[in-house]
């Protein structure tokens, strides 16, 4: 069953019975209208430059639909999921953005390593993987993979101008580790890498 969902102008189809927790992340709804803001803002200081965002571990397309929708002119949206990038796809025709964004099937440590050889640079990236530590057990390993994450994420933005980065995480241990001050000193350190 598919339920079409509507978030500040764009719509989104929705898998609840099959997709991952409700089928939409309705707790990015905030963050997607800041993305959003931020591009537009970007695109009325730039009229002939492109807007360009990465959206590494899209799922069913959110930050992307709503950068292009809010003037992005060149959006990758990522996820290793075959099915979530067939239905980002599918939102992005449902809201007329298919020429501005594209969705590749790919792990996205992998596809931001291959970006940074190609030299690709973005104004905005938006990281926001699924959970890497379902207990507080996996904060070590999880640690890793958040600090690489975000060097490789930062890597990728704008060198000359700058740019911004998202960078989020759904796991309760890791949010909770050190009074929340454990992911945001994993994000910033691996973002310090970044060279």
């Amino acid at each position: 069953c598919t339920i079409i969902v509507t978030e500040n102008g764009v719509k989104y189809a929705t898998y609840p019975w099959a997709g991952q927790k409700t089928g939409f992340y309705c707790d990015q709804r905030d963050n997607r209208a800041k993305i959003a803001r931020m591009c537009a803002s970007l695109a009325s200081r730039r009229p002939d430059g492109p807007v360009r965002v990465l959206d590494l571990c899209t799922y069913t397309g959110g930050f992307a639909i709503s950068s292009a929708l809010a003037g992005a002119t060149a959006v990758v949206g990522v996820d290793s999921s075959a099915d979530a990038v067939a239905a980002a796809a599918a939102n992005a025709a449902r809201n007329g953005v298919s020429d501005r964004v594209t969705f590749v099937t790919a792990d996205a440590s992998a596809y931001a390593a291959a970006a940074h050889a190609r030299c690709e640079e973005y104004d905005v990236v938006i990281l926001d993987p699924p959970k890497l530590a379902p207990s507080a057990s996996a904060l070590d390993r999880a640690g890793r993979k958040y600090a690489a994450l975000n060097r490789d994420a930062a890597r990728l933005l704008d060198r000359e101008k700058g740019g911004a980065l998202l960078t989020c995480t759904c796991s309760a241990a890791m949010t909770q580790a050190e009074g929340g001050q454990l992911f945001l000193r994993l994000a910033a350190g691996g973002a310090a890498g970044a060279g």
